[in-house]
C-alpha cells in the first residue's frame, strides 16, 4: 500500500488489482485487510485505502537478535502476540 500510494497515505487501487498483483483470493484480502484496520495500520472506506501513520514505539526489551522481514510483518498485523 505504501508504495502505491500519493503523498497524503490514500490509494486507490480496487480489490480485483490487488487480489490479482498478490495472487490471492477475495477472502485472503478481507482477512489481510481486517487485520491491518484492527491494528490501525490502514483506514479503509471502499474503494480508497488510507496508510496511516505510526505511532513511535519505545523498545526497551532488546533481544539483539535479527529478525525476518516475515516476522516483523507478523508482529505488526497481530499474529506474534
Amino acid at each position: 500500500m505504501v508504495c502505491v500510494s500519493d503523498d497524503k497515505g490514500l490509494s486507490y487501487y480496487a480489490d480485483k488489482s490487488i487480489i490479482q498483483k498478490l495472487g490471492m483470493d477475495m477472502q485472503a484480502l478481507k482477512e489481510a485487510r481486517s487485520g491491518l484496520i484492527k491494528n490501525n495500520l490502514i483506514a479503509w472506506q471502499q474503494p480508497i485505502y488510507q496508510v496511516l501513520s505510526l505511532d513511535p514505539m519505545v523498545n526497551t526489551s532488546r533481544s539483539g537478535q535479527m529478525m525476518s522481514l516475515s516476522n516483523i510483518l507478523n508482529n505488526a498485523v497481530g499474529g506474534g502476540q
